[in-house]
């Protein structure tokens, strides 16, 4: 995103902000047809799979909606909605189990594609979509709080207090989340070192 881009929907969250705070009816409106896209992004990616992101979106902007009244503008709007997010995530998470679809829908389509140039070769996608779904595996078998974690650090490039702020927990904490969850994924992916060392020999 430029940096005119960065303050135009810097204006537009302030604008939105001083909205809540003068209680207008019909603020959630606009708060859901700016915010709408991103929010899915990252449901999508806490997720993996669209329908439960969708789920995820709809219960996000309920959620906001019933809590206008709580948001105090200590932190950005965009911000609130993240850790909206991401907190339903983990508390759902806790009782439902999210499922991979096996048709690999909400495989990320530079996975299933990347590299493959113009020319179709079944070989490589067989084993572009087999990396991607032992990726996927991987990442579903990471507790809720790790994947959330991983996802704001490793997809959207946060700093380790940007994370700290939209999962409203402390530095330390996260630092020890990205731990467990990069030592898991390393135990879960193992077997792709195996083949490496194997392949040495």
């Amino acid at each position: 995103m430029g940096t005119r881009a960065v303050a135009v929907h810097t204006d537009l969250d302030q604008q939105l902000v001083e909205r809540i705070f003068a209680k207008d009816p019909n603020v959630i409106e606009d708060i859901v047809r700016v915010y709408k896209r991103e929010v899915y992004h990252l449901a999508l990616q806490l997720c993996r799979d669209h329908d439960d992101a969708e789920d995820l979106v709809q219960e996000v902007f309920i959620r906001a909606w019933k809590s206008l009244d709580s948001f105090r503008g200590e932190a950005r709007l965009s911000t609130w909605l993240h850790r909206i997010t991401v907190n339903l995530f983990i508390n759902t998470t806790r009782t439902k189990q999210y499922h991979v679809r096996k048709g690999q829908e909400a495989f990320d389509e530079e996975y299933m594609t990347g590299g493959l140039g113009s020319e179709y070769n079944p070989e490589r996608l067989f084993e572009s979509s087999e990396i991607a779904k032992h990726i996927e595996q991987a990442l579903n078998k990471l507790s809720p709080g790790q994947r959330a974690a991983f996802v704001l650090r490793h997809y959207y490039d946060c700093s380790i207090k940007e994370i700290a702020d939209k999962m409203g927990n402390t530095e330390g904490t996260v630092k020890v989340l990205l731990h467990r969850a990069i030592r898991n994924l390393q135990k879960h992916l193992s077997f792709y070192c195996n083949d490496d060392t194997q392949s040495g020999e």
